[in-house]
């Protein structure tokens, strides 16, 4: 008898349990030969088109195909399937996805009220025994048996041993499309089969390193792809797509640091990543085969290195009684962003799929970067603004005081007096942003700076604030929820 698989039960040092079945070959699926060519495209939401060209073998007329090692989070009502080499010359009449994948239940529970033969372990001067009979149940750790002797309970933990005769036809050992076909003529055909998978997804992570004076930085792109489709993708074409496709149904629900900026001189094998438009979404295409493992995690770098970008750091602070994700007026704290420009003067110019962005500096004492922030940004096009927030100034304090408050025929009229002290030795500019909710009407009725209206809910005033000294901004507002 073949030796069919060993499966272990309990937990500590409980026996193992070994199922044979009799005659394994003429049960066994036939193989299709090896793949001529794997392409995969991969989405940013937790989904993959897989298509798979093979070369099978065709009898005139009907025959009944195996597809194996298909994703086990393959989606069957997506399977497309084609005749290359004779297109038309072989239709699919019926399809099967068999994902009953044999295990020692599932071969337990297909011989009930069948003979099996069960090798007990001996316990101190007691041999092991073998008990033949009808399988009765398998129920949690029980075995039981109608033997000759009667009624046997057996519990798994003193089972080594479980002998069946032949493997059921309606188990596989993995997961397989299953094809009723109808073929012109005989002979080998290239066929190409499409389907969907989810639980293989990919995230773009990026690193930006800031030089000396936080005016410019290097940046770079990572693509990190995490499959968990339950196949491999051997020499696989890669694609991948960045955009918000709507799905009807999504597919079924790691982090990369890297302490230094990579940088990879690639030859003519190596190309990575050329990226095009493709419908309404943007597509990168790796310019190489590659290797996707079931259950790795794979890293591949797809934007060419940035050096010198132009960028700029802000100092913001957000003031607001009416909208306030950082907490009203007992917000003390500054933030910091770094703005930069996605064109093409300025190094960049190319779609940026949505993904975390890191940042670093350098340390001139020793020469190492150091993390100073991170912030995710969404899909980005060409020629837009970024806005990194990257954390919050330490040496730069803001404090409100709401100096007074009239009411008088639904007008509102407050005095604001806020409080900015540097304690750099540099001189900084902060952004103060009053903040009105969208259903007010507003007007700065005095104040002892300029300020901008940079939208229908923010007046900006940039405050200059020299090195270890305080400047104090003072302003009115008029609000109303009528137009007066």
């Amino acid at each position: 008898m073949a030796i069919l698989s060993t499966c272990c039960f309990g937990a500590g040092a409980s026996p193992s349990i070994t199922i044979k079945t009799g005659d394994l070959v003429k049960s066994a699926p036939p193989k299709a030969e090896s793949a001529p060519s794997v392409g995969l495209t991969i989405y940013s939401d937790n989904f993959a088109v897989v298509r798979e060209a093979r070369k099978m073998n065709f009898e005139k007329g009907q025959n009944t195909m195996r597809f194996t090692d298909v994703a086990s989070a393959i989606d069957p009502t997506s399977v497309k399937f084609a005749c290359l080499s004779s297109p038309g010359a072989v239709s699919v009449l019926e399809q099967n996805y068999e994902y009953d994948l044999v295990n020692t239940d599932s071969l337990l529970k297909r011989y009930i009220d069948k003979e099996v033969k069960v090798v007990v372990q001996g316990s101190g001067s007691e041999a092991r025994k073998v008990i033949e009979g009808k399988l009765s149940a398998a129920v949690g750790q029980d075995l039981i048996l109608q033997s000759s002797n009667g009624i046997e309970v057996i519990g798994r933990g003193s089972v080594e041993e479980i002998a069946l005769k032949e493997l059921p036809e309606d188990l596989v050992t993995r997961p397989t499309l299953v094809w009723l076909t109808s073929a012109e003529k005989s002979g080998e055909q290239l066929c190409e089969v499409t389907y969907t998978t989810g639980a293989i997804g990919w995230k773009a992570d990026y690193t930006a390193v800031l030089n000396k004076d936080d005016t410019a930085l290097d940046f770079s792109g990572w693509v990190t792809i995490d499959n968990k489709s339950g196949a491999g993708y051997k020499d696989a074409t890669l694609k991948l797509i960045a955009g918000d496709v709507r799905r009807i149904q999504p597919a079924r629900p790691t982090e990369m640091f890297n302490g230094k900026v990579m940088r990879m001189a690639m030859s003519v094998e190596e190309k990575g990543f050329e990226e095009k438009s493709f419908m309404e979404y943007h597509m990168y295409t790796l310019g190489r085969k590659s290797t996707i493992n079931n259950n790795q995690v794979k890293q591949i770098e797809f934007i060419e290195p940035a050096e010198g970008v132009k960028a700029k750091k802000v100092y913001v602070y957000e003031r607001s009684d009416y909208w306030n994700p950082r907490g009203g007026d007992q917000n003390k704290k500054v933030m910091v962003k770094i703005e930069f420009e996605n064109k093409k003067e300025n190094k960049l110019g190319i779609a940026l799929p949505k993904g975390k962005i890191r940042v670093f500096k350098n340390d001139p004492a020793d020469n190492s970067l150091q993390f100073v922030g991170e912030d995710e940004i969404d899909h980005t096009p060409k020629d837009e603004k970024l806005s990194l927030y990257i954390g919050d100034a330490f040496d730069i304090v803001a404090e409100h005081t709401l100096v007074d408050n009239k009411e008088q025929f639904g007008k509102h009229r407050e005095s604001h007096k806020i409080e900015l002290r540097n304690r750099k030795n540099e001189e900084v500019t902060v952004l103060v942003d009053e903040k009105f909710a969208r259903w007010v009407y507003w007007e700065v009725e005095k104040s002892t700076q300029e300020y901008e209206k940079k939208d229908a809910y923010t007046a900006r005033f940039p405050v200059k604030v020299g090195a270890n000294s305080t400047v104090t901004l003072e302003y009115t507002v008029v609000w109303s929820t009528w137009k007066w």
